[in-house]
């Protein structure tokens, strides 16, 4: 008898429990057939030029029934020259966006910030991603081509928005169903202050503007059966929106910060900064200091400092959510535990769910039936903050959440208003 019959034939009563009456084989592929269906990229283009600290918006026409995955396409011109005006800042294309807004008849949806975007990105991300993200968002802007007032490659850079409708093809946005509503996406620019590495702390007044900028949509043609169905029938969607608050100037010791948010969240993330210093990215650092990474480089850097804040808790209602944690629990422990990716110095987290990164919900806390929510926390006495000098740092405080989209009668809302 050969090795594999002696395994085969060495069945036991434990093993009813693994194949005793089988429900599926390894030896028979199966498939299930879909809906036909085609997809197709098309460029929309902004209302006006996008000028720095303005706000531009795109109207999604109805090139096709559905909308999903939607970049911004940036082409960055001619730099400045002088003594202020080195470079343009590392992944500069992070740092254009303020904020992102989906609008549907008026209604503000949901609104993404670029900071809260990339912080998701190298979360939610693997090495060989995250590498395929900085090529997609640095072509056409590499510093070496800009330095010195020499032009840029006249190659793209993009920007992957994080819109609910983005991620999850079964959310994908029904402008089929959505006949008497307008669906827009409004773009708030950055501050000049955070495009250019400079030498020093001289305000920068020549930031040109961008050479190009749009929006690149792919839109979802269905097949005539389901079209029909779709543009007919409502919906419900079940959609994640991100919600924001921030503290300014806080001091070192016994921190508090109210968490003023609504609906049920299945994740925190927070970011600490110096106050000042907070323009442009995430980093607690000073923007200028030659010792420190660069504030605008999210591809990392040769140094690594130790996150600043010493210990942290969550109060509910006045309750302790859980017992006082190491500011490292936040920043190390909960992204191994909830997260493909790491999360960069700087940078903390708290998961109500088992599996934050996918749309199907598994765990929230319904922040709407709570009272008072705190986050509490100290930083590090070696923080490198200078008393003499005052200095303090910002809090940023992003909450994921979970919203009902309502479609119909050719109209869109949110069930849950906050």
């Amino acid at each position: 008898m050969g090795g594999g019959l002696l395994q085969l034939v060495a069945y036991g009563a434990q093993d009813a429990y693994l194949s005793g009456n089988p429900q599926i084989t390894f030896w028979r592929g199966l498939f299930k057939r879909h809906t036909n269906f085609a997809m197709e990229p098309f460029r929309v283009n902004l209302n006006g030029q996008a000028a720095w600290g303005t706000k531009s918006s795109a109207i999604l026409g109805r090139h096709a029934d559905l909308i999903g995955p939607t970049y911004v396409e940036m082409v960055f011109p001619k730099k400045p020259s002088g003594s202020n005006h080195n470079s343009w800042a590392d992944m500069i294309s992070a740092n254009a966006i303020k904020y992102v807004e989906l609008d549907i008849g008026g209604q503000i949806i949901d609104r993404q910030y670029s900071e809260f975007m990339f912080i998701w990105y190298t979360l939610t991300l693997n090495y060989l991603q995250n590498n395929n993200l900085i090529k997609l968002i640095t072509a056409g802007e590499q510093p070496e081509n800009c330095v010195n007032g020499q032009d840029t490659s006249t190659e793209p850079a993009y920007v992957p928005l994080n819109f609910f409708f983005c991620r999850n093809p079964g959310a994908a946005l029904p402008l089929i169903a959505l006949q008497y509503h307008e669906v827009k996406i409004n773009i708030l620019w950055n501050k000049p202050e955070c495009l250019l590495n400079s030498d020093d702390d001289t305000p920068l007044s020549l930031v040109p503007e961008l050479a190009q900028a749009n929006l690149v949509v792919d839109y979802i043609y269905l097949d005539v059966e389901e079209r029909r169905r779709m543009a007919q029938e409502s919906h419900e969607y079940l959609i994640e929106q991100l919600q924001f608050n921030e503290s300014k100037g806080l001091s070192s010791f016994n921190n508090r910060v109210d968490l003023t948010f609504n609906h049920p969240v299945k994740e925190l993330i927070w970011v600490t900064q110096q106050t000042g210093k907070s323009q442009c990215r995430y980093s607690y650092y000073d923007n200028n200091d030659v010792l420190v990474p660069s504030p605008h480089n999210l591809a990392g850097s040769m140094y690594d400092y130790d996150n600043v804040i010493d210990k942290c808790l969550i109060q509910l209602n006045g309750q302790e959510r859980m017992g006082v944690q190491n500011g490292k629990y936040f920043s190390t422990v909960q992204p191994y535990q909830h997260h493909t990716g790491l999360a960069k110095s700087g940078v903390y987290m708290y998961s109500f769910a088992i599996k934050p990164e996918e749309h199907q919900p598994s765990g929230t806390c319904n922040f709407s039936r709570i009272d008072t929510a705190t986050l509490v926390f100290n930083i590090k006495g070696n923080a490198h903050l200078k008393p003499d000098n005052d200095e303090t740092i910002d809090i940023r405080v992003y909450a994921i959440n979970y919203n009902i989209l309502r479609v119909m009668s050719g109209m869109g809302g949110l069930a849950y208003s906050n």
